[in-house]
């Protein structure tokens, strides 16, 4: 994702939670913003519960698009490394192996994840 796209994301996320933090604390107010709107205070919850939603995918879209940069820069730093392995034979299941290896994870389903996100990664270095 660009840089202004995130920023964009980021500023409308920080509205949404002004926003969201405003709804919870004025749910069935006859006197809040949300009546401009919304006359029947009864939709207050659903607002709150919408927003909150919002929040939890744009949050989560964001935190995956950074842990894919983050795998795929440190694939891009080792770069040279990973080149040279390549001219020695190794395959790419190889090099995500010892990749995924060196992490030292505990959890065998976090090992898979990281690996295979290696593997795609590593299709994309030439």
């Amino acid at each position: 994702m660009k840089s202004t796209a995130r920023i964009v994301l980021f500023g409308f996320l920080a509205v949404l939670l002004v926003l969201d933090f405003y709804s919870i604390f004025n749910a069935g107010n006859p006197n809040s913003i949300f009546r401009y709107v919304v006359k029947d205070p009864s939709w207050d919850i659903a607002i709150t519960v919408g927003l909150s939603l919002i929040i939890a995918v744009i949050s989560l879209v964001m935190m995956q698009d950074t842990n894919r940069n983050s795998v795929r820069n440190l694939l891009e730093m080792n770069r040279d490394h990973i080149l040279k392995l390549r001219d020695e034979g190794k395959s790419d299941e190889e090099i995500a192996e010892s990749f995924t290896a060196e992490l030292k994870l505990k959890k065998q389903f976090s090992r898979t994840l990281i690996k295979k996100k290696v593997l795609r990664s590593l299709k994309r270095i030439v």
